[in-house]
Formats: structure tokens, sequence, C-alpha cells
């Protein structure tokens, strides 16, 4: 049965190589972030008016995901299995005495307020090593993967926005990885929803949640839900995601091979992937938002690419 098998599997790896190339666990040192290998490809990056309409984009509140448009990545790469812990900054930060200010934005008192006291080892609710690191910069995010790069010597960087949408779809045209109902959203990441509103004392039902349960209220540890065709966990959800690419309001003129954008509004980064209380509109694999490169906020993370 034996030659059946490997004969078998043969056929499998030629078929199907971008799933299975996919699943290529890399850790490059004890401490670094485990990565996974991403295959080439090409897809349809950006969302359409009748998507955004569907899912409950108010007209005065734009995600600035057009015009859609084709890209090639041509190249296979590696992007975090996880997004990067507290744990694993944590040996960043030890490692290179990063001094790391003690102020965080949250939301509080119905408006944005920078709150001394509230940092990335204590962003003011519980967390373990094993929760994403929030309340760090686009500057301490690249910082990180430039740590990571002397450290094992291989080229550690913060992903692109392409890169991190097809990354998000692995392989989908949908709105979501799982398809498009967001009905099935707390199955499947951890997102604004009742429990998050019961938490904060929203209205459950606001038009900013998700009509379900999660079980979190704010960040939950990596890999508690289940990963996409990829093999990565909470693209969607948990805590936004810096990528390197400078901001622009539209896709107009956009790279179209994979690589960085890195014209226009440099001041600002663009931010994917929604998080544990961000819109529900925006936790989408082709919803996206912005901040300023040395904005620090309770939901906001980062996970690492590694150029292969």
């Amino acid at each position: 049965m034996r030659p059946i098998v490997l004969a078998a599997l043969a056929v499998l790896w030629l078929a199907a190589p971008s799933v299975l190339r996919a699943q290529q666990v890399q850790r490059d040192c004890p401490q670094c972030p485990e990565m996974m290998r991403i295959p080439p490809g090409s897809f349809l990056m950006g969302t359409t008016a009748e998507e955004d309409r569907l899912a409950g984009v108010p007209v005065d509140r734009p995600t600035k995901s057009q015009p859609q448009h084709r890209i090639a990545i041509g190249y296979a790469w590696s992007l975090g299995k996880y997004e990067v812990t507290r744990g694993e900054f944590a040996a960043f930060v030890k490692a290179t005495g990063r001094a790391m200010p003690t102020t965080c934005t949250a939301w509080q008192n119905d408006k944005w307020e920078t709150i001394q006291g509230k940092h990335w080892m204590s962003p003011g609710f519980e967390q373990t090593d094993r929760h994403p690191v929030v309340c760090v910069t686009w500057d301490d995010a690249r910082a990180y993967a430039a740590w990571l790069s002397r450290t094992t010597g291989k080229a550690y960087r913060l992903p692109t926005e392409a890169e991190w949408e097809y990354a998000a779809r692995a392989g989908t045209d949908s709105t979501y990885y799982w398809g498009g109902s967001a009905q099935d959203a707390c199955a499947y990441e951890n997102v604004a929803d009742f429990v998050a509103a019961d938490k904060m004392n929203w209205a459950r039902d606001s038009a900013f949640i998700f009509k379900c349960q999660d079980g979190y209220a704010y960040t939950a540890p990596v890999g508690s839900f289940p990963v996409n065709a990829f093999g990565l966990h909470d693209m969607l959800g948990n805590a936004w995601e810096w990528v390197e690419d400078c901001w622009n309001d539209t896709y107009v003129g956009a790279p179209t091979g994979g690589r960085a954008w890195l014209t226009g509004d440099c001041e600002r980064h663009a931010v994917r992937g929604g998080s544990w209380y961000g819109a529900n509109w925006l936790a989408r694999s082709g919803g996206r938002s912005r901040a300023s490169a040395a904005f620090r906020m309770d939901d906001l993370g980062f996970r690492v690419a590694r150029t292969d």
C-alpha cells in the first residue's frame, strides 16, 4: 500500500501546490514567530460597491477599497502564522532595550483619548504572552522586524498591503475567507460582537457589531479560531495589523505586482483586518483603514512577513 499512498500524495502535490506548500511551518529561532510559506498567485484586490452596500458600509465612511484591480504575486514568501504576540515582542524589547512609552489611545468617555498607564504590556484589559501585542506603532513593528533580521540573518519585514490581502483571501473571492455570510463571523474570528457590546455598553442592535458571540470582549489568544486555507489565524478580527504601504485613499495607480506602495501619504500607513473593537464592515478580506505611523491603539498590532 505504501507506494500507492506515496503516488497519491505526489498527484495531490502537483494538483494543489498552493494549499500544500502554504502549510510549511518554519521558525528561525526559539523566540521567533512561526512562519507560513505563501505560494505565488494572482487575485482580484479590493471590493465592489455592491459588496460594500451589503456589508453595511455607511455612505459617509467608505472603506476606500476601490477600484478592484488584478494583483499577480510572482514570488514565494512567508507570513506569520499568528499576529506577533506580547511574549514575542517582549523578547525584542528585552534584547534591544527599546524605549516604549507608557501611553496608548483608547475609546473612553465617548471619545478617543491617549491614556497614561496603558501600554503594550498593560493595554487596559487582561492579556497573557499568547495574546497579540497591541499599543505598538508602525515604527515599533518595523523595528521588531529589523531585529528579527539581525538575529536570524533572514529578511523580515512588514507585509505589503497586496500581500496581506492575498494571504487573507487564501484563494477566495468572497467577503470573508469562510464565505459571504457575516452571521458566521463569530465561529471564525474575534470581532466586535454581543460579548464586546455587553462589556463596552454598546447597544446590541448597533449596526457597528456582528450579531453573534465569539467568547471574547477584548483580544483573544492567537490561534483561538480556525485557520484559512493558507494556514493563517486571525487574518480578520483580534487586532488591526500594520502593513508597509503608505496610505492612499483609493487604489488608482496602485502597484500590481505585490510590492509596497511607497508614494502617497507616508505620514500614515494602511492597517488591515479589523479587530475585536472595529466596525463590522471593516473586518472583511477587502476592508482597510489607516493610522498615523506614530499611533498607538489598544486594538492595533501586526504580523511579520519574510522574503524567501
